[in-house]
């Protein structure tokens, strides 16, 4: 089996941090992917701070190449920017991004309202009905809303 030389061997380099946007007391994840060799260490920071597997919610999963940071039970503080961190004997490499909250709306019923009354003006054997649908989608996360409006009139 061939040992690798120095030739073989690359300082890390991280080609991609995943972003996470979480909602409080759900679990967050940020993926950090590289490109080392020999194999990295990580380690994860959140502003200045180190942060260590089991620290208020932290849980810290490495594999060869990647490091994988789970915030479980969000809360209001772990919210904020966080940095991976990639090491080896060649040289050390880090990114950072943000862990954003998302805010979740309840769902709700379509709004609807109720049929106009219906009224006969002096016409004889006929009316006409106006059926009114209105149907409101608001997504907070995008701020925009869509109204669909469709009215029907039935002779």
């Amino acid at each position: 089996m061939k040992t690798p030389d120095r030739r073989d061997s690359v300082a890390p380099t991280i080609l991609e941090i995943t972003p996470s946007g979480v909602s409080l007391g759900k679990t967050g994840l940020i993926r950090c992917e590289t490109a080392s060799v020999p194999t990295p260490s990580f380690e994860w920071y959140k502003g200045d701070k180190k942060l260590t597997n089991g620290q208020r919610g932290i849980l810290i999963k490495n594999y060869n190449t990647r490091s994988i940071l789970h915030v479980s039970n969000v809360t209001e503080e772990h919210f904020g920017n966080y940095t991976c961190v990639a090491i080896n004997k060649l040289g050390t490499s880090n990114a950072s991004l943000p862990l954003n909250q998302i805010i979740e709306t309840s769902t709700s019923s379509p709004v609807t309202s109720s049929a106009p009354s219906t009224a006969q003006y002096g016409i004889t054997g006929r009316a006409e009905i106006l059926f009114s649908c209105w149907y409101l989608v608001l997504t907070l996360s995008s701020f925009t809303s869509i109204i669909y409006l469709k009215n029907i009139v039935i002779q």
